[in-house]
């Protein structure tokens, strides 16, 4: 479950403890206008490599955490590139402990630090950056679901620990991007086996836990395909029938400061279907082509 310390900020009521104290400039600053709009986007991983080498999926020791392939480093190093060119500036990014994820947020994170002359680069290979930009943890209320459906190979043994060492998972981050004071809001991996409609309150209570704690910041949530799926059913009444390598949902929201305190508006879902890299339509409708 979530850190007691970590509050859920209810749209129009204004901050609890849990939300981080004192008014963030950005906030402040745009509260006597129209407020300050708070992105949050939910990024899928990019391709596994247990999905296209068969021959890793039958030697590894950790079928369950494979790493990316060459292709999905490069989706990753794209699907930062892509937020940075639309004019979004994320300040935080929150990872699942799982390696895929890990090297999915390494390789965005290096194009939303990028310096703008290496921003063209096909790859992140020899770019230079400006760490200062995001401040990067690892975040287990994103981790994968915890069941045989989500994890098609388990470890065969509980002697044998599901993710990388904390210590190990943070050293593949950009140099200077850790942030080394932020706490996961859950503390621990869910317990095996999780139920899948637990999972989704999860990751809700997540995304809103992470969003409330930086009320100022933009945010890039780096999880799993049911994650980016319960995104968007999580704020409209859609079916998701896909999430493709890299998908990405954008949350939106006004943040601004009522009376001197935390005031925040209802989440929007700024995600549009296909382009996104979701596939969600109408519960009622067929499946859009």
């Amino acid at each position: 479950m979530l850190d007691p310390g970590v509050g859920v900020l209810s749209p129009g009521v204004a901050s609890g403890a849990g939300i981080t104290s004192g008014f963030p400039q950005c906030v402040a600053a745009t509260s006597a206008g129209a407020g300050f709009k708070q992105n949050v986007f939910i990024l899928r991983h990019g391709e596994r490599r247990d999905d296209v080498d068969k021959e890793w999926l039958a030697n590894a020791s950790r079928p369950w955490d494979p790493p990316l392939t060459d292709a999905g480093k490069k989706q990753a190093w794209n699907a930062g590139k892509k937020l940075r060119l639309a004019g979004f500036e994320i300040n935080r990014v929150l990872i699942s402990p799982y390696l895929r994820c890990v090297q999915t947020a390494a390789e965005a994170i290096m194009a939303l630090c990028v310096n703008q002359t290496d921003l063209g680069n096909d790859s992140s290979t020899g770019v230079v950056i400006d760490p200062s930009k995001v401040k990067a943890s690892i975040e287990f209320g994103l981790s994968e679901v915890m069941n045989s459906i989500a994890i098609r190979f388990p470890r065969s043994s509980p002697d044998v620990p599901w993710i990388l060492d904390l210590g190990e998972l943070q050293s593949l981050l950009p140099a200077g991007t850790l942030d080394a004071v932020a706490q996961s809001m859950w503390p621990q991996l869910p317990e095996w086996p999780e139920e899948t409609e637990a999972s989704h309150v999860r990751y809700g209570k997540t995304f809103r836990a992470a969003a409330d704690r930086f009320p100022g910041e933009n945010i890039l949530c780096v999880t799993h395909g049911e994650g980016v799926a319960v995104s968007v059913s999580h704020l409209q009444p859609v079916l998701v029938y896909g999430v493709d390598y890299c998908a990405c949902s954008h949350w939106q929201r006004t943040v601004g400061e009522i009376d001197g305190k935390l005031s925040a508006g209802e989440f929007e879902l700024r995600t549009e279907p296909l382009e996104s890299g979701v596939l969600f339509g109408d519960v009622f409708k067929e499946v859009p082509t």
